[in-house]
């Protein structure tokens, strides 16, 4: 990859003397790689081919214009870089003018010069190829001068500039017109770098040191150029991080024996791919929460006619972005926490200790854990029939002690009891039919307050779906009323939590704290402001709570005008409408006790403003009639 730039630069270096004077514009987006490219693909490629041709190498000295202030300044970089220790051990304190000839040729420096930096140091900066990086990043006043001083450089010096680039974002700096000028003038070829993951990524694993994970990121490589490739990610410093949190996972789970490689690789990839994702803005905290499960969550969505049309929430739609890239790790179900990802992301701490046990106990590694009994029965086609008749006796005991109580171990049940049934083993259900003692089993724990709740929009599975395992059955009508009787029953749980949520926020309003309100409407709060969760409260309740003065009735206002603005046929939020209409008329009635002309402001002003955020909508789909809008405006 990059051969074109290869063969420029080499036609450049390669060249005697150059019929023009002019320096290389090594030009790419941010993150694609082009120091990268320089320092560690084409220059020890240069350095090999030079040594084969017996020819004396010069090397590339990388300066960075970041921020820099003045053309001074930049000789000062150039300096400092070339001889690290002699700017820090020397007499040499803060900046100063050196001048271009005062070290680029000894024999036109000044003693002075000479005394305080030394000879040798300076001859050392005839040795060189100058790349400056990060063109454009230098201040943009200083930007003239300082390609006045890459300009003295090659016209009168003779020497090789490399200057390399986001050429957009120079654009965005200086403007074309400026850019054009200094085009023209300095710069001769160009070549532009496109991202190289396989390169960043042998570099990445040549570079560890040496022992099992370098060994086992070597034997993966391919597997893993496959994950960087699926990601659409081409900024390499991104995928530089990505390897490195990937070998912080694989160092972390490899020293521990009882954790198969196999597990290794697929946490390697997994964390390769997360943090590529995070790293680009795609994903989030909030999004990896929906992962885990996604499948049934979408299955789910798939046979309710109330969200069949209903768009995606952001997360979710994310969510179903991050998977559909990534179907070939079954991230739905993923070898590790998401949050020991997360976790080291933004701190760059792993408690190895935390991540095994948690790795162990969910899949039963070791002699410590075992392996869930669902999980050991469905894969009984690989098991001894011994493990297999235990699995059965195990899932069959914890049925009916009711211990399951997430949504999707009890549908991996579902399935692994329906298969069976198939083939006249009745044992998981005590010989009762399927459908009946699964109905039975989701009362009793949704009876009791266990049964995991579903949110109004979604139906996570918080112990993973691995694949699908059970959920094959679902083609079945059996499994079909259960999925559809299950998801009834925890919906009714997440609906009452949802009630129980808007209530304290309408105490909280009443105690004063009319801010509270708002939380009803906040993106940040989208169960909340996005279903239907007041259509219960007492009409009457909110009513007199806008009623009781002009500041309570301007938050209520506010609350219902924002609430149902966005909302549009079919919105399942619109299932309030009657109920905000409702709140409107009481509020009115209550508004005829106000003396003027207090009574008169304070209604216009509460029509006003819904009806403001009511214009375009279906009149069904408004909480105040065209009518009787006018007639307020009236």
């Amino acid at each position: 990859m990059n051969e074109h730039a290869t063969q420029v630069l080499d036609a450049y270096l390669d060249a005697y003397k150059l019929a023009v004077p002019h320096a290389v514009l090594i030009e790419g987006r941010w993150g694609s790689g082009k120091t990268h490219f320089l320092e560690k693909v084409y220059e020890p490629s240069r350095i090999q081919r030079m040594h084969a041709e017996r020819r004396r190498h010069v090397p590339f000295l990388f300066v960075s214009l970041f921020g820099a202030t003045s053309a001074s300044d930049v000789e000062m970089r150039i300096y400092k870089t070339a001889n690290p220790g002699e700017a820090i051990a020397g007499s040499l304190a803060g900046t100063f003018a050196l001048g271009i000839g005062e070290f680029l040729r000894v024999k036109d420096t000044t003693k002075g010069v000479v005394d305080r930096l030394g000879k040798k140091a300076i001859k050392r900066l005839n040795e060189y190829v100058f790349v400056f990086d990060d063109l454009e990043r230098v201040e943009k006043a200083a930007f003239g001068e300082v390609m006045g001083l890459v300009n003295a450089l090659v016209a009168e010096h003779g020497r090789r500039v490399l200057l390399v680039t986001d050429e957009d974002k120079l654009k965005e700096l200086v403007g074309d017109t400026i850019w054009k000028d200094q085009n023209e003038k300095i710069v001769g070829r160009r070549a532009r770098i496109e991202a190289d993951l396989e390169s960043l990524m042998q570099t990445s694993i040549r570079e560890l040191a040496k022992g099992p994970a370098k060994t086992l990121f070597t034997d993966v490589a391919g597997d893993l150029l496959e994950v960087a490739r699926a990601s659409k990610v081409e900024n390499l410093r991104n995928l530089s991080w990505a390897m490195h949190n990937a070998t912080a996972f694989v160092n972390c789970l490899i020293r521990d024996n009882e954790i198969p490689v196999s597990h290794v690789v697929w946490t390697m990839k997994v964390v390769l791919a997360t943090t590529l994702w995070l790293r680009s803005g795609l994903l989030d905290n909030e999004t990896l929460r929906h992962i885990p499960g996604l499948s049934t969550t979408l299955a789910f969505r798939s046979i309710s006619r109330s969200s069949q049309d209903a768009p995606l929430d952001p997360q979710l739609t994310k969510a179903k972005a991050f998977s559909d890239a990534f179907g070939f790790l079954d991230v739905d179900a993923p070898p590790v926490d998401y949050a020991f990802i997360t976790a080291f992301e933004k701190s760059g701490v792993l408690e190895d200790s935390e991540v095994n046990t948690w790795i162990k106990s969910h899949f039963g590694f070791g002699r410590k854990y075992s392996e869930a009994s669902w999980r050991r029965l469905w894969h009984s086609h690989e098991r001894p029939i011994a493990e297999t008749e235990q699995a059965l006796a195990d899932l069959k005991d914890e049925l009916a002690q009711r211990v399951h109580t997430h949504l999707g171990p009890i549908l991996h049940a579902v399935g692994l009891a329906l298969r069976h049934w198939a083939v006249n083993d009745h044992r998981l259900t005590n010989n009762e039919d399927v459908v009946a003692f699964f109905k039975k089993y989701i009362d009793d724990v949704a009876d009791q307050g266990l049964l995991e709740k579903s949110e109004p929009d979604h139906f996570f599975s918080t112990l993973h779906s691995y694949g699908g395992l059970g959920f094959s059955s679902n083609d079945t009508d059996e499994f079909q009323q259960i999925l559809q009787y299950i998801r009834t029953r925890s919906r009714e749980i997440a609906a009452a939590e949802l009630r129980t949520r808007a209530e304290i926020i309408l105490d909280e309003a009443e105690a004063g704290d009319l801010e509270a309100l708002f939380r009803l409407v906040r993106s940040d709060e989208y169960q909340l402001s996005t279903n239907p969760v007041l259509k219960d409260i007492p009409v009457n309740r909110v009513a007199e709570l806008m009623a009781r003065d002009v500041p309570a009735l301007h938050a209520g206002s506010k609350m219902l005008a924002y609430r149902y603005h966005r909302a549009r046929n079919g919105d399942p939020l619109l299932e309030e409408i009657h109920w905000a209409r409702g709140v409107y008329a009481a509020v009115v009635e209550k508004l005829d006790h106000w003396e003027e002309p207090h009574r008169s402001m304070a209604l216009k002003s509460m029509a006003g403003l819904i009806s403001h955020y009511e214009q375009g909508k279906q009149p069904d789909d408004m909480i105040i009639p065209p009518k009787e809008a006018a007639e307020t405006e009236g």
